[in-house]
């Protein structure tokens, strides 16, 4: 497949160093540090089994200087509101892999749900630098579905290229449920670990009514959204939250607390937008929204 990612940092680095691995034709759209790390070092993936080098990859500085491609995946981190590319390669299908409930659902938006494949990671992956990727382990996996039946044989066809690859990838027959499931994880116990400034073993324990009440706001609002949630869809997630490391945080509670840009907006802002825009409410969100926004400007001594 030609596939074409956005973003070489943790996620876009190693999912596509893989599938580069696989012999498939991988393009990253990167900026200029990155690029220049790529076309003279190539990709740096490091494992429990070891460090290798990835150099059968192509750059560009821009997706608009891509003519074609089967698939375009967006691995980012977005900081604000999201954006999304203005035009997408011909023949392209766009993949969402943010943490962003919005993100889908404004690529539908946007480019319509004939070309837009949302899709779910699940792997504990850190950037350790330009075009370097660290997988800590456990599992790594890759969930995705349609939205239309026009990108049913991309999806087949995604799956196929995955199988020889370490990524475990699954398909999903409602996938904005999933990812919905996914921030019910990743955007309440990273905000409230944020706030608390405690990893997940003291979330689920000390503040486990807190951390329930934002995972069931969450999931009202996802069904406002027309999501269809399943009736323990938070008794779910919180089993999961039990089986982790005590000592885990997210991503986006690390970046707040070491004083650096981070995924609140796209993140928890974004299930407040889509509170309103469905007309219910979240007030949770809302509160830890502006709470950490203030606590994030501090840090970063913007305020």
């Amino acid at each position: 497949m030609k596939i074409v990612f956005i973003g070489a940092g943790a996620i876009g680095g190693y999912y596509g160093g893989q599938l580069a691995k696989a012999g498939h034709d991988i393009t990253y759209v990167v900026r200029p540090a990155t690029r220049k790390v790529i076309d003279e070092e190539g990709l740096t993936l490091i494992s429990p089994e070891g460090t290798e080098n990835i150099t059968n990859v192509s750059t560009v500085g821009s997706l608009d200087e891509v003519d074609s491609a089967d698939l375009v995946i967006s691995a980012i981190k977005i900081f604000g509101e999201p954006e999304l590319p203005e035009n997408l390669p011909a023949g392209a299908k766009f993949m969402t892999t943010e943490n962003s409930v919005e993100y889908p659902m404004l690529a539908q938006e946007k480019y319509g749900a004939d070309k837009v494949i949302p899709a779910v990671v699940r792997a504990f992956i850190h950037r350790e630098g330009p075009a370097t990727a660290h997988f800590m382990g456990g599992g790594m996996s890759l969930t995705f579905g349609s939205l239309d039946p026009a990108t049913e044989s991309v999806v087949q066809e995604f799956l196929e290229a995955l199988e020889p690859t370490p990524i475990k990838a699954k398909m999903h027959p409602d996938i904005l449920r999933d990812v919905w499931m996914k921030a019910m994880l990743v955007t309440c116990f990273g905000a409230l670990g944020a706030v608390m400034e405690e990893p997940i073993g003291v979330l689920r324990t000390t503040y486990r009514d807190t951390l329930q009440a934002l995972m069931t706001e969450a999931a009202n609002v996802a069904r406002s959204a027309g999501i269809q949630m399943k009736d323990d869809a938070v008794d779910i997630v919180l089993s999961f939250t039990d089986a982790q490391p005590e000592g885990g945080t997210a991503s986006m509670q690390r970046d707040i607390l070491d004083g650096l840009h981070s995924e609140l907006d796209s993140q928890v802002g974004g299930i407040v937008r889509c509170a309103k825009k469905y007309n219910t409410s979240a007030p949770l969100h809302q509160l830890a929204w502006e709470t950490l926004a203030v606590k994030s400007n501090k840090l970063r001594g913007e305020q």
